[in-house]
Order: C-alpha cells, then sequence, then structure tokens
C-alpha cells in the first residue's frame, strides 16, 4: 500500500506552501524545507522523542515503496516541533504561517506551557 503523503516547501520568500495531503515529511525533505543540514532535523527529533514532548508511535510511520526502499516519515506535528526549536529564516516563516492559521479567526488564541516536569498525570478539576 502506497501512503499518500503531502511536503510543505518554503519558498525564498518566505511563502509556505501546504499540500492537501496529510504531511508525512522525511528528514531530508524537512532539512530542504528548514535550510538546515538533516544532522540538524535528527537531533532535534531525538531531543523531542526524548523529553517525551511528543510519541515517536504518534509521530513517525515506517514507509516501505514497491521498489523496496524504505525510510521513516514524520507528522505534521513532528514538523511544527522541529520548527520551534531551529533558528532559520524558513523556521520563522513556518512558525508565522502556523500561528497565523491559529489565529486566523481574529480571535486570540492564548497558549500556555508549564515548565514543570511533566509525570504523565492529568490534573482533575
Amino acid at each position: 500500500m502506497i501512503m499518500e503523503r503531502g511536503i510543505i516547501t518554503i519558498s525564498e520568500t518566505g511563502t509556505v506552501a501546504m499540500p492537501a495531503a496529510p504531511v508525512w515529511m522525511t528528514q531530508q525533505e524537512i532539512a530542504d524545507a528548514f535550510n538546515v543540514f538533516s544532522c540538524d532535523i535528527r537531533r532535534a527529533i531525538r531531543v523531542i522523542y526524548k523529553n517525551k514532548e511528543l510519541l515517536e508511535s504518534d509521530t513517525m510511520h515506517y514507509i516501505r515503496q514497491s521498489n523496496g526502499i524504505s525510510y521513516d516519515v514524520y507528522s505534521l506535528e513532528m514538523v511544527v516541533a522541529v520548527a520551534f526549536k531551529l533558528r532559520t529564516k524558513e523556521c520563522k516563516a513556518f512558525r508565522r504561517f502556523v500561528m497565523g492559521r491559529l489565529n486566523a479567526n481574529n480571535r486570540p488564541i492564548n497558549l500556555f506551557f508549564s515548565l514543570s516536569p511533566y509525570n504523565g498525570r492529568r490534573v482533575s478539576n
């Protein structure tokens, strides 16, 4: 079975092209979009998984093509997380694009982050 997947591109002027298909990108495709070396992407992904910011089971798929070539692809959630770890102009353009989409209805969005360690338990109200 061939997985339909979309690849985000970012032009030299900072225009982000979001595909209609679900985003699943290889490390090299993410590196190309953000204009960094693939080792920078690999390092960022490793840190994200190590810190348990995202789960590998939710954000990574192993794909095998009919010609025998296989590779890992990463979800849009991982691409967004990586964009917030790196500091290129393409990452900045992508972060602005994401925040613009979140705020598309012209209502303010409040994001809250906790600096305390996450222990896996939910807080009940």
